[in-house]
């Protein structure tokens, strides 16, 4: 019996503590309960906590410590929908704190299906027009994640603008946004056209790997048609150039190597939107066919990232209008590919290897 009191006291104390709590004493409450039985009167203690705290509390500072713990809540898989109203409070405050947890609540607990989403968009597109460079990128990381496709057009035109910016920082963060745009309103397509060819001029890394993927969701969503390969076909000697930049080790500083191959991710990319480019143009695929070479036989197999570049090269390869001797070199990649340890490795080999086989032997 004595056992048993003190553990209903400690109880007690627990789930008083967590009421007036930070997160971490909050995640320690979590983490301190034996028992799903436990955990949930305390979930459900600090639930109503909060309920009461969004109506009556005026601080900024407790506000986003509340919604911090809402945070923690939804990724124990509680209900936190009574939250969500004090998200679209968040970002219409003025402190760039409060609009930081507001829009990463925004983006934590909301979909684009929720109603109250039509109560955002008056605010993204105030927040898209501060001066403070960091508020707007908040503003085009939520609209990446949860744009409608009402959103996408009422906010294209802010988008595009933002996408001739000055700053780096605006640009990458604006063309990824475009991507979802386009996603939801691929009428957009045109409108989109003079900014996505612009920023495949940029030399910053992060601003052309954003520019690549947007140049890929648009031929991804054109489908069959040729006008908008035709549109980044004028930019094939921008890519190919940043290729082999790429590829002779000269891809910027060190922050954009991984494992000492220079940048794989913009690598991939661009070896991508190569092949859409080239696929059914001759012409095209004659002007890659160095760079190719160059990749396929100058990066590191023997890691992980240069792997990942291989494989998109050997693809390229086979899909576009390359010669007999090229396409044996991609089917030298894929045959390394199969020896490989890793049965990923293995698999992946063996998939790009049926397109070899539908399309004919490669050394014929």
């Amino acid at each position: 019996n004595g056992c048993g009191k003190r553990r209903r006291r400690r109880r007690k104390v627990v789930i008083v503590a967590v009421m007036t709590s930070r997160l971490r004493d909050l995640i320690r409450c979590v983490r301190e309960c034996k028992t799903a039985a436990e955990e949930r009167a305390v979930v459900a203690k600090e639930s109503a906590a909060l309920r009461t705290s969004f109506k009556n509390e005026n601080s900024g500072q407790k506000r986003v410590s509340s919604m911090a713990k809402l945070m923690f809540l939804h990724m124990l898989g509680y209900p936190t929908h009574f939250g969500q109203m004090e998200c679209v409070k968040l970002i219409a405050g003025s402190a760039y704190g409060e609009k930081r947890m507001g829009y990463l609540g925004l983006m934590s607990l909301l979909d684009e299906t929720q109603e109250i989403l039509t109560l955002v968009t008056n605010t993204l597109q105030h927040d898209l027009k501060s001066k403070n460079q960091y508020t707007v990128g908040l503003a085009l990381c939520a609209l990446g994640n949860l744009c409608s496709e009402e959103m996408a057009r009422d906010l294209a035109p802010d988008v595009k603008r933002l996408m001739r910016s000055s700053t780096i920082y605006l640009k990458k963060k604006a063309a990824i946004c475009a991507v979802r745009l386009v996603q939801k309103a691929p009428e957009l397509i045109v409108d989109f056209k003079e900014e996505a060819l612009s920023l495949m001029d940029e030399r910053s890394h992060g601003v052309l790997l954003g520019a690549v993927t947007l140049a890929l969701e648009l031929c991804k969503i054109d489908g069959s048609g040729q006008e908008v390969v035709s549109w980044f076909r004028t930019k094939i000697h921008n890519l190919i150039k940043m290729l082999k930049h790429l590829v002779r080790g000269g891809g910027g500083t060190g922050d954009h190597k991984v494992k000492g191959v220079p940048d794989p991710f913009l690598q991939v990319q661009i070896l991508h939107l190569l092949r859409l480019l080239g696929k059914k143009s001759p012409e095209a695929s004659d002007v890659m066919s160095d760079v190719l070479a160059q990749v396929a036989s100058n990066t590191d197999g023997n890691k992980n990232a240069g792997c990942a570049v291989l494989y998109e090269c050997a693809l390229t390869i086979i899909d576009i209008e390359s010669s007999g001797g090229l396409k044996v070199l991609a089917v030298n990649i894929l045959g390394k590919f199969l020896g490989h340890r890793d049965n990923n490795m293995k698999y992946v080999a063996l998939g790009a290897l049926t397109k070899v086989i539908k399309g004919g032997d490669p050394k014929s």
